[in-house]
């Protein structure tokens, strides 16, 4: 379930997400009008039909507007669930992908923005990086959140460092599937692709590689 369609919003949350995508759609689309140097703040929030003051409640920068980096990115009911998801190791894995890519999709990968902001991306390489700055300070969040999870079994480390270490692999790994969809859909910025359909086809190619490989 994305974001979008999360049960149990209150209708301040709901507005919230409401505001945040239209000011990452006014983004995407002022840098595909006017390029990414002449798009300001003043017209992406003009856009938006909001004020300057709520463009930065929601976004530090423009660019962070164009990829949909922004700080509340875990929510507690996600953290929740994945915590209590079990304690034994089964389906961790695939419990991480899945809380990964629900973060990542956001609402942000609806169909109607997602096709320009790829085309944005593509024109303008450089924001790769700020995606990639978004997703390392995700990886951290989760990984905090699956050392909670691990704290729960006798793994048999004696160092905390050392759980840590175990579950930032797990991270890097349930990672793999959203890394694996966006360079696909980078690669062909034409095709109009369901970006969550896209990352559960990844999650259940990662999933596969595991059992038939490693496991």
């Amino acid at each position: 379930m994305t974001p979008a369609a999360q049960e149990g919003d209150s209708l301040r949350e709901r507005k919230q997400r409401a505001t945040r995508i239209a000011i990452h759609v006014a983004a995407v689309d002022r840098v595909l009008a006017d390029g990414l140097e002449q798009a300001t703040v003043a017209a992406i929030a003009k856009d938006a039909n909001i004020s300057q003051r709520t463009f930065f409640n929601y976004f530090a920068s423009k660019e962070d507007a164009i990829v949909g980096a922004y700080d509340d990115t875990l929510q507690a009911g996600e953290i929740q669930a994945f915590l209590t998801a079990g304690a034994d190791g089964d389906h961790l894995l695939e419990d991480i992908a899945t809380l990964i890519n629900g973060v990542y999709l956001l609402s942000f990968n609806q169909s109607e923005v997602a096709m320009r902001r790829r085309e944005v991306l593509r024109r303008y390489p450089a924001l790769l990086g700020r995606q990639m700055d978004r997703i390392r300070q995700i990886e951290e969040l989760v990984t905090e959140v699956v050392v909670e999870r691990l704290e729960r079994r006798d793994l048999g480390f004696e160092d905390h460092e050392d759980l840590r270490d175990y579950a930032e692999m797990l991270v890097q790994i349930g990672s793999a599937p959203f890394r694996h969809a966006a360079r696909h859909m980078l690669r062909h910025p034409d095709r109009d692709f369901d970006p969550e359909a896209e990352c559960a086809r990844s999650t259940a190619l990662m999933l596969r590689v595991h059992r038939e490989v490693i496991g």
